[in-house]
């Protein structure tokens, strides 16, 4: 769903890969849109199986389908699930590649704000790279980062200033 509406003051970007914590993420996201008369972007990112090496080698366009589709499930059940307000202009995006290096190419514009949520610590950061800490290294807009204490509370607790 798309609104193009011209009043609108930049973009509010929010990753979602799955994680228990985007529903809190996305709350945050939503709400910061709204102070912002912005539009939020949820996006999510697939990759092939195998990497894009697998892929040269052995195309399957059946399955890179079938990956973006469930992809695109996976964001809309997300989205579901954190009860965005009705009104909110909302973009869901499902893009190719890495969640870290999507997240920073979109959030370049002048008005982006990048949102990323709580992690906590996982095992085996080599094999899968958290998203997150990516986007803290190299977003070039500015990012607001929610903390982890934030998503274990039932409610939406305003941010300290």
């Amino acid at each position: 769903m798309r609104n193009t509406r011209e009043d609108h003051h930049g973009r509010v970007i929010a990753g979602v890969d799955g994680h228990k914590d985007n529903v809190v993420t996305l709350r945050y996201a939503a709400e910061e849109a709204r102070r912002r008369h912005a539009v939020l972007v949820a996006v999510t990112a697939w990759s092939p199986y195998g990497g894009d090496i697998a892929e040269r080698t052995l195309p399957c366009p059946e399955l890179d389908a079938c990956q973006k589709a469930s992809a695109r499930t996976m964001l809309d059940i997300t989205c579901a699930r954190a009860r965005l307000p009705e009104g909110l202009s909302l973009e869901r995006r499902v893009e190719k590649g890495l969640l870290g290096p999507v997240l920073a190419q979109l959030a370049r514009g002048t008005h982006d704000l990048l949102v990323i949520g709580p992690r906590h610590r996982q095992r085996l950061t080599c094999l899968h790279p958290s998203p997150d800490r990516y986007c803290l290294r190299n977003a070039a807009a500015p990012l607001l980062v929610i903390p982890s204490r934030w998503a274990a509370t039932t409610g939406h607790p305003e941010p300290a200033t």
